[in-house]
């Protein structure tokens, strides 16, 4: 019998990884050995779904399992109905969140023969092995009970026996527990479960061994909570910085577990943190089953700050209780840390969660289907939604992929802005200027917003700030094993002399425009082995003369 297993995801990238189905292959090649074949098939969202149905047929599988999310549940449909009228007899299941969240709403589309909620490897055993005995799929589909795998020892890593080649993808998810201790309303990850299973440390050691052999760049860690039991934790960290110091590391976590010794772990490893916020304001999160102490909060935070921790925020707009006011707020309390970058998110109400049953009486309005955002509450209309996903447009566009962490601040602060209001104005900005190439379209937007008050010279200091960082950063963001062109700049400062400014500490705009004369010239940005070179070209009744630094 043949089985291929189906990973959907968003984009390709080292995180479109098929982590699930291969978890699911190890137990099924262990429990079945040649009576079973098992192969993993990776498509995405984006593909259409002829294109996904053919790549699975062509492993000729008796059975067909989908990993379903939220994201991919209309293409998993899509394909699951071409693979049906191409293949009548074929039998098709379906696990992961949105199968397990909606079983009835799935099991209800007429190519989906039965769903496997919860943790799948037990249950995926179990199945095929009443196939086997002659079990119809329609018993199954009766049969199946979510239940979770009380014993992770046992499990089987699909990296250490070669079912899941890591350096195929260039990077890895990483699985070191599982269950949730916190029962946030939004989140599906804590039903039916009570408190965490810990992967043994031995497999983690062994694991973090072969990722550095293999050469991965890149870790996701899928631990809601990584930092929850801290002892843990720490050991984890430990193991990585002996283990594994070349590999960049990304881990998601609370902010009231963090320490002095932790952040220094953290530290002492490539890592990025993400930190689940969704709410500055503490009335907001109660409704959500979450709590926020704001002190406590900037506390944290200032740890990773000083030990030079990158960290990330998680915010939410549309929670019950929340207002446009309210999460603008939120937006200008998270800048104030100075994370390195601010994910924003619409609410969706997902199948399943304790936010879908009390919806009714917090009078939440919800998409009915997938991705199930909210569109309006007694405290946040439909038009207030819109308001705010501008607000997060222009973050993701201005702050995050304009990696603007290190001038942001040093531009709000003449102008006396809020960022939830700049961040507002400059989606709007893009609406009336598309096409124009990114660090371009941040220097003509801030000098329009210092042109607005009358501060024409602090305009042109601020478009030469975003330049130096801007395509600094662009070109050592390039591979080096990509050619990078060089890029010439025009600039109304020695791009040199305020760059050395900065470096001397100097980070107050108005400080800058007294120690940085006017000069007009040009400046052309290139790497040279790996290190930026700067050549500046001043304009001279002669032409430019060439200047390397």
């Amino acid at each position: 019998m043949k089985l291929a297993l189906v990973a959907i995801h968003i984009e390709p990238s080292p995180r479109a990884l098929p982590l699930g189905p291969a978890m699911l292959a190890s137990v099924l090649q262990s429990a079945f050995r040649e009576r079973l074949q098992t192969v993993v098939v990776d498509a995405f969202v984006a593909e259409p779904a002829e294109v996904c149905a053919a790549r699975i047929l062509a492993s000729e599988p008796d059975l067909v399992g989908f990993s379903m999310y939220v994201w991919n549940r209309g293409q998993t449909l899509a394909i699951a109905a071409l693979l049906k009228a191409a293949r009548p007899a074929i039998v098709i299941f379906a696990g992961g969140a949105e199968a397990t969240a909606d079983g009835p709403g799935v099991l209800a589309d007429p190519a989906m023969d039965f769903v496997l909620p919860g943790e799948g490897e037990e249950l995926i055993v179990e199945a095929m092995r009443r196939l086997f005995d002659g079990a119809s799929p329609q018993a199954l589909a009766g049969w199946a009970q979510a239940a979770p795998v009380q014993d992770l020892t046992d499990l089987p890593s699909p990296y250490l026996d070669g079912t899941l080649r890591p350096e195929d993808y260039g990077g890895a998810l990483w699985e070191l527990s599982r269950g949730c201790p916190f029962t946030c309303d939004f989140c599906f990850e804590a039903r039916g479960t009570a408190g965490t299973r810990r992967i043994p440390l031995a497999r983690v050691a062994a694991e973090l061994d072969l990722f550095a052999a293999k050469g991965i760049r890149e870790v996701f860690v899928l631990d809601p909570t990584f930092n929850y039991q801290k002892a843990q934790a720490k050991q984890v960290l430990r193991l990585i910085a002996e283990k594994a110091s070349d590999i960049h590391f990304f881990f998601e976590v609370r902010s009231e577990f963090l320490d002095k010794e932790m952040a220094g772990l953290f530290a002492a490893i490539r890592c990025t943190l993400q930190i689940g916020l969704q709410s500055a304001h503490d009335d907001v999160l109660r409704n959500i089953s979450r709590s926020f102490d704001p002190a406590d909060f900037e506390a944290k935070t200032l740890l990773l700050h000083q030990a030079g921790v990158p960290y990330g925020f998680d915010l939410i707009y549309g929670l019950p209780g929340d207002s446009l006011e309210g999460f603008r707020e939120s937006v200008d309390f998270a800048l104030g840390l100075v994370p390195n970058h601010l994910d924003v998110f619409r609410l969706s109400v997902l199948p399943g969660t304790r936010l879908a049953e009390t919806a009714p009486g917090l009078e939440l309005a919800f998409e009915a289907s997938h991705p199930y955002r909210v569109l309006g509450s007694p405290t946040f209309s439909a038009e207030e939604l819109e308001q705010a996903e501008r607000i997060a447009r222009g973050c993701d566009a201005l702050y995050n992929r304009g990696q603007a962490v290190p001038w942001f601040g040093m531009l709000l602060e003449p102008l006396e802005l809020p960022p939830a209001g700049v961040f507002q104005a400059f989606a709007a900005w893009l609406e009336s200027h598309p096409g124009d190439e990114h660090i371009e379209t941040l220097r003509s937007f801030f000098r329009f917003l210092f042109d607005a008050r009358g501060d024409t010279f602090l305009g042109a200091l601020a478009a030469d700030i975003i330049a130096c960082f801007g395509y600094s950063t662009a070109l050592l963001d390039v591979p080096r094993d990509e050619a990078a062109a060089v890029r010439r700049v025009a600039f109304h400062h020695d791009p040199r002399v305020l760059m050395a400014q900065i470096e001397a500490g100097a980070t107050q705009l108005e400080d800058l425009a007294f120690s940085v004369p006017a000069q007009p010239c040009e400046a052309e940005f290139a790497l040279a082995e790996g290190e930026l070179v700067l050549r500046v070209l001043p304009i001279t009744p002669d032409g430019p003369s060439n200047h390397m630094v």
